[in-house]
């Protein structure tokens, strides 16, 4: 045990009289990882949006879009689950006549919404179509708007009651029956409606009804076509695994590099310290001696370097117009820890194998390559 004292004693006092070279070795390491973290937290912001494009039940639903000019064409009994949402492209002049998604939620919306910063509706505001709205972040931050602030959508001043992620939601959205009193008049609406039904027997029957209510209230209405609750969760759960292999093999490319890199910059550590390792040896040390400081002096650069991967992460992503798809939550946090220590096992295994091979007599006399 002494033995094992003295040796992380002489590492303590090593990297205390060389901080600046430590410093380049956790540098070295930041950068190594940044890319392999990036890529970890961007896979993590896909689950979320699939999470937030799904629902219980999504299986026993179906799904009819379709363009008309008239709101509320749907009147089903109230035995039925059912949800209308609408949207438009909005043009805004103040905001040099850019356009944003205005999208419209009845109380019986089945998504969940995303974090929002602030509040969200209330069931009231929902059902009676008072003049709020929940903004995209990326939009009150580009035209300074925050919480509170009136924004203007054709003759109705909406308050702004909170902010929506920017991964999850593009534009703005409100209640269905504010849409209703902002658009009236508009003929190009797009109209999605989300229904359950019991069992196959029923979807059918339940498909015709709605769409021979949609063409009764207006016969100029055009259906872009109705799609099967499975047919949707299943193709959600393919961009996901799609999206994952993507990113998976970016992450493994990026941890190539890494390991290649800091293998190299490890073994031209090994050489630098060659003598004082078979110096070691020779006063009694072992092998897992050599190997539990290596692995603990790696391990220690590489949660230094995990730190500010995770304290720069978010800026470097805000400061790219990444912040969007870059998720930084506990998982990533988990997963980035356990890369890192992963890393610092074959890194050291690497060193310690070429130490094996290595005449302790040849260690404490030369300084040749390893």
């Amino acid at each position: 045990m002494d033995r094992v004292n003295y040796l992380f004693y002489q590492l303590f006092l090593k990297i205390k009289y060389e901080k600046r070279r430590y410093f380049l070795y956790v540098l070295s390491f930041y950068v190594g990882l940044l890319l392999p973290t990036c890529c970890i937290a961007n896979t993590r912001s896909v689950e979320q949006v699939i999470y937030y494009t799904t629902f219980k039940g999504m299986e026993d639903s179906f799904q009819v879009d379709w363009l008309s000019r008239t709101f509320n064409t749907i009147k089903l009994g109230k035995e039925i689950s059912y949800s209308i949402s609408a949207f438009y492209e909005e043009s805004f002049p103040e905001w040099e006549n850019q356009y944003v998604s205005i999208k419209g939620i009845d109380e019986s919306y089945f998504y969940p919404l995303p974090k929002i910063e602030g509040r969200t509706f209330s069931k009231k505001e929902l059902q009676e179509g008072k003049d709020v709205c929940l903004m995209n972040k990326q939009y009150a931050r580009m035209h300074a708007c925050e919480i509170g602030d009136m924004i203007q959508i054709r003759d109705k001043r909406l308050k702004v009651i909170g902010l929506i992620d920017n991964s999850v939601y593009s534009g703005m959205i409100i209640p269905y029956q504010t849409m209703l009193n902002v658009y009236k008049e508009e003929k190009d609406i797009q109209f999605s409606g989300t229904f359950f039904c019991e069992n196959e027997l029923q979807k059918q029957k339940r498909i015709d009804e709605v769409i021979e209510q949609i063409k009764e209230k207006d016969n100029h209405a055009d259906i872009l076509g109705v799609t099967e609750g499975e047919e949707l969760y299943k193709n959600a759960l393919y961009t996901k695994i799609q999206w994952r292999i993507v990113r998976g093999m970016c992450a493994l490319v990026a941890i190539l590099f890494f390991m290649i890199n800091e293998t190299i910059v490890l073994m031209a550590k090994a050489k630098k310290e060659r003598k004082i390792m078979g110096i070691n040896l020779a006063l009694g040390a072992t092998e897992r001696d050599i190997k539990y400081c290596l692995f603990f002096e790696t391990l220690l650069v590489t949660l230094l370097a995990v730190f500010l991967v995770m304290i720069t992460l978010r800026p470097l992503a805000k400061l790219a117009s990444l912040e969007h798809i870059i998720i930084l939550d506990s998982m990533v946090i988990v997963e980035t820890v356990i890369l890192a220590v992963w890393a610092c096992e074959i890194l050291t295994w690497i060193i310690v194998s070429r130490i094996k091979k290595e005449n302790i007599a040849d260690m404490v006399r030369t300084t040749r390559d390893i």
